[in-house]
């Protein structure tokens, strides 16, 4: 299980802001990352066409809600489109020298702003399972929680939207 810290992106290369939000709509922490040069960038293959997801002058917001078992990283180019919502499930959030963390569990959920859902990594955290470096209960609440994410949003694109637009304006 990786440990991975809020202010990692890009092995730390970038403008990194980051606060704490307390309001109704969202408890937890927000981080802006603006990568200032990338050494490479990061594409994937989504749906047999590049996309390119890190690159220079992109940005990224991070939220680590208080009390779930996920970190949300929303996605943007270096025009301002968004690319993605990506949910890293984790086994728990915390922080560490003052920066955000997740525990990550494996398992990943990306909505793309048409509401399309990709589930990805399955077979890392089955793996992962099957190595005893979890645990069954742990395996099963990556798939409890992905599907409470899934059933929130999949339907609801307007409420990621005015959630990422709430975010955004703390910075």
């Amino acid at each position: 299980m990786k440990r991975r810290f809020a202010n990692s992106v890009n092995k730390g290369k970038n403008k990194f802001i980051q606060r704490r939000v307390v309001e109704d709509y969202f408890k937890g922490y927000v981080c802006k990352v603006t990568v200032n040069k990338v050494t490479k960038p990061i594409v994937v293959n989504s749906k047999g066409e590049e996309l390119v997801l890190l690159d220079d002058d992109y940005v990224w917001y991070m939220a680590y809600p208080d009390n779930e078992k996920y970190a949300l990283t929303i996605m943007y180019d270096n025009k301002f489109n968004l690319i993605e919502w990506y949910f890293d499930i984790a086994k728990s959030l915390g922080i560490k020298n003052g920066i955000p963390y997740e525990d990550d569990m494996y398992l990943d959920l990306v909505i793309k702003p048409d509401g399309t859902v990709e589930l990805l990594d399955e077979d890392e955290l089955k793996d992962a399972l099957d190595k005893d470096i979890i645990t069954k209960e742990d395996y099963d609440e990556a798939y409890l929680t992905v599907n409470k994410l899934i059933d929130k949003y999949q339907k609801n694109i307007d409420e990621l939207l005015e959630l990422t637009q709430k975010i955004k304006s703390e910075f």
